[in-house]
């Protein structure tokens, strides 16, 4: 089985196809392990795309971290849904992912 990871380095308006990839690969044999927001990217933690990355994290157990270093730029915390972590979580998904698709 193939183990995927996201990461997002940008805003929603610009990383859009993440939506899309994400719900795409609910419907496939693909495991997702993480999804790692970085820089502009943890804006996806507010606003719709917030409830769509909760809703969806759920239903196919990926986790969602957010940089701390961005997530603090941002004012940003973390919740029930949304952790924030250092760039080492990038790093461990990176190592425990088959593959791991940039948007951004």
């Amino acid at each position: 089985m193939t183990t995927l990871s996201l990461l997002i380095k940008n805003e929603p308006a610009v990383t859009a196809a993440a939506l899309r990839f994400a719900k795409a690969s609910s419907e496939t044999n693909a495991h997702m392990y993480c999804v790692f927001f970085y820089g502009r990217g943890v804006l996806h933690a507010t606003g719709l795309e917030k409830q769509f990355w909760s809703e969806w994290s759920r239903s196919v157990g990926a986790r969602l971290v957010l940089c701390s270093a961005s997530a603090e730029t941002f004012g940003l915390t973390a919740d029930d849904d949304f952790s924030v972590e250092g760039l080492g979580a990038l790093v461990e998904a990176g190592l425990t992912s088959s593959k791991v698709v940039s948007f951004g």
